[in-house]
């Protein structure tokens, strides 16, 4: 596909961030800066304020603004969701429950273009649209268009909600615990897909609390506790026994093989 590919230009730029919910401060004075070209993982253990954060880039949450605290994205603090819309391409699993379940897997994956959840307007769809849906459904390899979306697997339906947020061929994919309710092979095959889409020039950033989920294409990784970040930096540098035992208070060694990560007790 013909993504709009940028190299090493920050999209986005959080300083002095704080978010409320019922008078709780979930997200604690972050400051947070990404560029293109740079596939970051977000992690940290649940309700650490991963999903809070990623609602607040898609502006899907709002935060206090303070003195001297700002939220940009590629470079503005003026957002426009529409104009977003084609710079960011967004999956999280509550997407699935906004979804009308009778709609045809075509319907949803280009409900992504005008930003609906069900309704689309097809008589505004151009010839280049169509296009893109066929690139799409050629690169993630969905071979069930003729089914409707609630006949499908939850690895299946995973797969037509990323394909949506791809449509708009997205400079940046934002994606929240996407192998959340995933069998292992369910999971790994969508690994595989963010694996593919980085190989594309795709900037991808991620939540997960698992760092099994975290792919060798990754080049940053951002350890969320409390609403803090407690590290960031190069795989290589963050991801030690000390710093993971410290992110989910529980005494753990990690060991790394062919670029993937896994956990296990110090007992």
């Amino acid at each position: 596909m013909e993504w709009h590919a940028l190299t090493n230009s920050k999209w986005l730029e959080l300083k002095n961030i704080n978010i409320y919910y019922d008078q709780k401060n979930i997200i604690n004075n972050i400051n947070l800066s990404l560029e293109t070209g740079q596939n970051t993982v977000l992690i940290g253990a649940n309700g650490s304020g991963k999903s809070t954060l990623i609602k607040t880039i898609t502006r899907l949450k709002y935060p206090i603004y303070e003195k001297n605290s700002h939220l940009k994205l590629f470079n503005s603090t003026k957002i426009n969701i529409w104009e977003l819309r084609s710079k960011i391409g967004f999956v999280c699993t509550e997407l699935d429950l906004r979804m009308k379940h009778n709609m045809t897997i075509t319907d949803v994956i280009m409900s992504g273009l005008q930003g609906t959840f069900g309704l689309l307007s097809k008589e505004t769809i151009t010839s280049e649209q169509t296009k893109r849906l066929d690139k799409v459904m050629k690169l993630l390899n969905i071979d069930f268009s003729n089914k409707y979306y609630c006949e499908l697997s939850d690895g299946q339906k995973r797969k037509v909600l990323l394909a949506r947020a791809l449509i708009n061929e997205p400079i940046v994919l934002i994606l929240d615990e996407p192998t959340t309710m995933l069998d292992i092979k369910s999971s790994y095959s969508f690994l595989n897909h963010l694996r593919q889409l980085s190989k594309e020039k795709v900037t991808i950033f991620y939540t997960t609390n698992n760092i099994e989920n975290i792919i060798p294409e990754v080049n940053r990784i951002i350890f969320l506790k409390k609403g803090i970040i407690i590290a960031d930096g190069e795989p290589s540098k963050v991801m030690t026994s000390e710093n993971i035992s410290n992110l989910y208070d529980y005494n753990l060694n990690i060991i790394s093989k062919n670029g993937f990560w896994r956990a296990f007790p110090n007992v």
